[in-house]
């Protein structure tokens, strides 16, 4: 194997598929990125054998191999170096990398040691912009539980229908949803026959971290196995690992006809709970949002024994409404920062006192 590339080139795909580097010890070639040169282009690949990361970049090929190398002393090298091109050679299990002033031995692992990884079928399910994609799993991932028995809430239940994905998640507290169309016309024929069984899927919290650092402004492929699910960029694949199981039906605890309507400016809320969590209970953060019946505002209120009170107005339009709710001032704050919501009006409705309150921005679908 030898090859000579951009400096900047290789450090930025290191980077992209070191964070799944295996930590675990029985496997050591795990430990590992596995750096393979193919059709004029190297091909980095990480896995944890749950999820794994694909990265292409442009190099000048002299001879094809491939070779695992540990990312932390490649990393460490190349963020070391001012220097703009590197030469990298193989010979006798060991790497070479050389640059004008420094050069650096490194010991490897075979590389036929390293795990399959599958690639993604030619016959692509269907495409979506990045930019909607990474939108919708930021928004769903601030209610994805962690460490829940239910291995199902772990993940991200993704509905399949024919011009559109839906992305919901909990942690039986709160609950996100939120819909992504795929674009127009890329939706081929396998995917309409996997629809129409109904299929839906659950998929890992490591997976959404990643699609998370896809590129914006670029169209992904997604592709979905009856155990794997498959998102690629014209340089990224990744490949990760389906939760088995049935996601509870959420749409029951969603009200379907809410009477009580409120709306106000995003920001006004936001900044109103935020200086009631200054004077919150620690143990359960409660503020309370009430509201008279003649009044065009909210009352956002909180106090301590140890710390002191606070009360905070946010104007309304018109409703005569009444009501007075509880809330943990950390989940209002995290579901009105994210990215469904923007500086806007945001429409918060519910059925009755102490029911499930749902918060919708008036510009989303």
């Amino acid at each position: 194997m030898k090859f000579t590339c951009k400096k900047n080139k290789l450090k930025e795909g290191i980077s992209k598929i070191e964070r799944v580097v295996s930590k675990q010890t029985t496997l050591p070639v795990l430990g590992n990125i596995l750096i393979k040169s193919s059709k004029g282009q190297l091909i980095l690949m990480a896995t944890n054998l749950e999820l794994a990361i694909k990265v292409n970049i442009s190099a000048k090929i002299e001879e094809d191999g491939s070779v695992t190398l540990p990312p932390r002393i490649l990393s460490g090298f190349l963020n070391n170096i001012k220097d703009d091109v590197i030469n990298c050679e193989m010979k006798d299990d060991k790497f070479y990398i050389k640059s004008e002033n420094h050069s650096i031995q490194i010991k490897t692992l075979s590389a036929k040691d390293f795990p399959i990884i599958p690639e993604m079928p030619e016959e692509k399910y269907f495409k979506i912009k990045s930019n909607n994609l990474i939108k919708a799993v930021s928004a769903v991932n601030i209610s994805v539980a962690h460490k829940d028995t239910r291995q199902e809430l772990n993940g991200v239940f993704v509905k399949f229908e024919k011009n559109r994905l839906i992305l919901a998640s909990t942690d039986s507290f709160r609950l996100s949803e939120i819909k992504v169309p795929i674009i127009k016309d890329s939706v081929n024929d396998e995917y309409n026959n996997y629809i129409e069984k109904g299929n839906d899927i659950i998929i890992p919290i490591n997976i959404i971290n990643e699609i998370q650092q896809l590129p914006i402004d670029s169209e992904v492929d997604v592709y979905v196995t009856e155990n794997q699910i498959f998102i690629n960029t014209n340089d990224i694949q990744l490949t990760s690992q389906l939760i088995n199981g049935h996601y509870p039906d959420y749409k029951q605890i969603i009200p379907s006809e809410c009477e009580n309507k409120l709306v106000f400016m995003k920001n006004e809320l936001l900044e109103a709970v935020k200086v009631a969590s200054l004077v919150t209970n620690n143990q359960n953060g409660e503020v309370k949002i009430s509201k008279n019946k003649e009044d065009n505002f909210i009352i956002v209120t909180s106090q301590s024994v140890d710390l002191g009170e606070n009360i905070s107005t946010v104007k309304v339009d018109d409703s005569d409404i009444e009501f007075e709710s509880y809330f943990n001032h950390r989940y209002i704050i995290e579901g009105l920062n994210c990215v469904l919501f923007k500086n806007d009006k945001i429409l918060m409705e519910f059925k009755r006192e102490k029911s499930p309150v749902i918060f919708k921005s008036l510009n989303s679908n």
